[in-house]
């Protein structure tokens, strides 16, 4: 029999685990299920309230969002999914609402196709294969009064657009929509691709290469400018030049294909003669680099001498007009040149008798000459012949010959030398020389 005090602690227990056992019947948690992790990078996390954050594949709960976090201006959601669930790289998620007028939001989940890469466990689907709904204040702003006004207008244009034949057009197409929609079946689901992403994925790179083009406005408005420039000059004169040009391209396409092996041919050498002029080129380009300052100094230099060049080729012209004389001088001087190499020269260059060349003995011959015939002043004592004056006409001169192979003056000789100058003759005598 329980006390008081352990009757009110067991009562207490018994309300306690009849809570626990209500949680656990609403809630239906497994803490043995296994989990896998993913995240998911939105635009936005508008909508995403403190409960009902499930996780929907195929319209079937599948795991829950379990954490926001704000990665730059974008918003990273943790996606805990169950652990029989596999992503690909191409997979979506799509944040919708649960009513229209409720302001809570789910992920629907589209795993991605089974032929794509698997996304391994921790991966993040990136925010251009994730969308955000509009929500419904979004869309009422619609009907803003400028939108309004834009609208009307738009109805104006319309009202003014559609009349007589323009509304004939439109039944006519609305009467052949259906079969034009049945033909578009087969093309269209061929276009969406074997797995249904390809024309999304066509369509989100066009949309790049559209930014891309934006972002390059600036680039492009002096291009379009230029582009219309061209497309005047090609219109000129009617197009009658371009249209010359377009009716001699034939031809001349004809000759460059006709020249093509050998073009080819050149292109082939000039690549053997490419590589293996490649690894020289960087000891030509020191090779320029050093000589560029002979360069420039070599510049002012030709530039004064181009008046002699000219000069040279003024004499050269004057030279060629001669060439008839001077092949005639030439023809002249031969037998001359003959004569003085045959005979003459080699006479003037042999030895004389006293054993010098026989050219500087003629040239002494001509001194002496020359000494012989000029008048020459003597001192006469006190009175002097005067300088001014005529003086002797003869001056002669001797010199002594070696009779004999010992060098000794003969007696005739000798008897001459003392004649002359009897002290001459005594010097000789003392030097041994007979005499």
């Amino acid at each position: 029999m329980l006390s008081l005090a352990g009757q009110r602690v067991l009562g207490f227990c018994v309300i306690v685990g009849g809570i626990i056992a209500i949680f656990l019947g609403v809630t239906k948690p497994n803490p043995f299920k296994e989990t896998t992790t993913y995240y998911a990078d939105f635009n936005s996390a508008q909508g995403l309230g403190p409960v009902g954050r499930d996780i929907r594949i195929a319209g079937v709960n599948s795991g829950t969002l379990t954490g926001v976090e704000r990665i730059g201006d974008d918003a990273r959601i943790t996606l805990e999914l169950n652990g029989d669930v596999e992503l690909h790289r191409d997979a979506r998620a799509d944040m919708r609402p649960h009513t229209l007028f409720e302001g809570s939001s789910f992920v629907d989940l589209h795993t991605g196709s089974p032929t794509a890469p698997v996304l391994e466990p921790g991966g993040t689907i990136p925010v251009s294969q994730t969308t955000n709904y509009v929500t419904l204040d979004e869309a009422l702003r619609v009907l803003r009064p400028e939108i309004r006004d834009s609208l009307r207008d738009l109805a104006e244009v319309g009202s003014k657009t559609l009349k007589g034949g323009a509304i004939r057009g439109i039944q006519q197409t609305l009467k052949n929509g259906p079969e034009l929609t049945k033909n578009l079946h087969g093309p269209v689901r061929d276009a969406q691709g074997t797995h249904r992403v390809e024309l999304t994925r066509a369509i989100a790179g066009m949309s790049e290469t559209v930014d891309a083009v934006a972002d390059r406005e600036d680039d492009l408005i002096p291009l379009n400018q230029r582009l219309n420039r061209t497309a005047a000059a090609l219109a000129i004169d009617g197009g009658v030049p371009l249209d010359r040009a377009l009716a001699a391209l034939p031809g001349a396409l004809r000759e460059l294909d006709a020249a093509a092996p050998s073009l080819t041919a050149l292109v082939d050498r000039l690549d053997t003669f490419g590589v293996a002029v490649t690894p020289a080129l960087p000891d030509l380009a020191a090779a320029l680099h050093e000589g560029t300052p002979l360069l420039r100094r070599t510049i002012p230099l030709l530039r004064r001498t181009t008046p002699l060049i000219e000069d040279i080729g003024k004499v050269g012209k004057r030279v060629a007009a001669a060439s008839p004389a001077i092949a005639s001088l030439v023809a002249d001087i031969g037998p001359v040149a003959d004569t003085l190499g045959g005979s003459v020269l080699p006479t003037l260059l042999s030895p004389s008798r006293e054993g010098a060349p026989t050219y500087e003995q003629l040239l002494a011959t001509f001194t002496a000459a020359d000494a012989v015939f000029r008048p020459y002043q003597t001192d006469n004592g006190s009175t002097p012949q005067n300088p001014l004056g005529e003086g002797h006409l003869w001056q002669i001169g001797t010199y002594g010959d070696s009779g004999t192979a010992l060098g000794i003056p003969s007696p005739a000789r000798c008897a001459s030398i003392a004649a002359v100058d009897a002290e001459a003759a005594k010097q000789l005598k003392a030097a041994g020389y007979g005499c």
